[in-house]
C-alpha cells in the first residue's frame, strides 16, 4: 500500500521526467520558424507542465507564452490544438482548445 505522501513524491518525480520535444512538423508552425524559437517553446512547455495544477491553467499559461511567437503561427488553430493535445496527454484530461477562454469568459 502506498500512502499519499509517497504517491505525491512519485508523481512529482515522474513529472520531472516529462520533456516536450516537438518538431516543427508536429507543432505545425510556419516552415520558416527558426529552430531557436521551437526550442524555446519546447523548453517553456517542459517547465510549465509540472508547475501547473490543472490542464486549464497549463493551457492558459501556454497560450500567453505562445502569443510571443504569433508571427511564427504559434497561436494558429493547429498549434493551439497541438498544445492542448500535449496538455491532455500530460494531465490525462480531455479539455478542448478553447477551454481556458471559455472559463475566462464565465469568470468575466
Amino acid at each position: 500500500m502506498v500512502d499519499k505522501y509517497e504517491f505525491e513524491i512519485e508523481t512529482k518525480v515522474a513529472a520531472k521526467r516529462t520533456k516536450v520535444n516537438l518538431k516543427r512538423s508536429e507543432w505545425q508552425c510556419y516552415l520558416d520558424t527558426p529552430d531557436e524559437v521551437i526550442e524555446k517553446v519546447n523548453k517553456f512547455f517542459t517547465y510549465v507542465l509540472p508547475k501547473c495544477d490543472t490542464p486549464v491553467l497549463a493551457q492558459t499559461v501556454m497560450y500567453e507564452f505562445l502569443d510571443r511567437y504569433v508571427e511564427w503561427g504559434f497561436l494558429d488553430s493547429e498549434c493551439c490544438q497541438v498544445a492542448t493535445d500535449t496538455i491532455n496527454k500530460y494531465f490525462k484530461s480531455n479539455i478542448n482548445r478553447w477551454q481556458c477562454m471559455n472559463e475566462a469568459v464565465i469568470r468575466g
